[in-house]
């Protein structure tokens, strides 16, 4: 399981914008707010990272592939260009890189939006803190935005207004590095987000969530003498 720090984009530039949805909206915390393309064709983002990276994150884009080359400050190329698929039913990416001491410049290439200008809700990058993978048994579910109400007829009324990705699940964890990493240096800073995630190592496209932690944070249990069981609940934010 990996988490972003905090945003280390210090700028982010765009081949071209709605300017209904300028490309300072993938910053905000708000993923259903995009930037957005003025034209329906292959159109870029690129962003300055400040040192110390290792990871980018995207949340809610409608493009079928996203290609994604990664320069360090000389400027050299240290990853990609690689071309990501995809899947509609979970619009994110995570990619990792190896680490840069210095600053970075990150190319994203969205195509293949079909009729539509390619947009982007959430970008993030900087320093992933890695951790190990939840235990079996992750839990992965729904969180129904509808409304829903009992008439005074009894007669039920439903209108479906769409749904979140939810986790819950438990870690084995080292106390004194990663446990005090995952509750202190993160959480403790920045309450409860949202962060960007990956929740296991499985997938970057399938696993990656833009997700607030739900209101009861994250604790352990403290059973051995240098491991802990750490449970967690997240939501993924609007």
């Amino acid at each position: 399981m990996k988490i972003l720090g905090p945003d280390q984009i210090t700028a982010v530039a765009a081949s071209s914008e709605n300017a209904n949805y300028p490309k300072e909206n993938v910053q905000d915390i708000y993923r259903l707010n995009p930037w957005m393309s003025n034209v329906s064709a292959i159109s870029t983002l690129t962003l300055t990272v400040s040192a110390n990276n290792n990871a980018v994150f995207l949340a809610y884009t409608n493009s079928g592939t996203v290609t994604v080359e990664v320069k360090d400050a000389v400027p050299a190329t240290i990853y990609g260009p690689t071309v990501h698929t995809i899947d509609s039913r979970f619009p994110n990416l995570w990619v990792d890189y190896t680490l840069q001491s210095g600053i970075a410049t990150i190319i994203l290439t969205f195509s293949d939006p079909g009729a539509a200008a390619p947009y982007c809700g959430i970008c993030r990058a900087g320093y992933a803190y890695d951790f190990r993978n939840p235990k079996y048994g992750l839990q992965e579910g729904l969180k129904d935005l509808s409304v829903s109400k009992t008439l005074a007829n009894f007669a039920e009324y439903y209108e479906f207004l769409g749904t979140l990705r939810t986790f819950d699940g438990n870690l084995d964890i080292e106390r004194d590095s990663d446990f005090y990493t995952f509750l202190y240096t993160l959480i403790a800073a920045r309450g409860r987000g949202p962060y960007a995630w990956l929740v296991t190592d499985l997938s970057g496209t399938i696993w990656s969530i833009w997700a607030w932690l739900d209101a009861t944070l994250p604790k352990a249990t403290h059973d051995y003498y240098a491991w802990s069981e750490a449970s967690f609940a997240i939501t993924e934010a609007l």
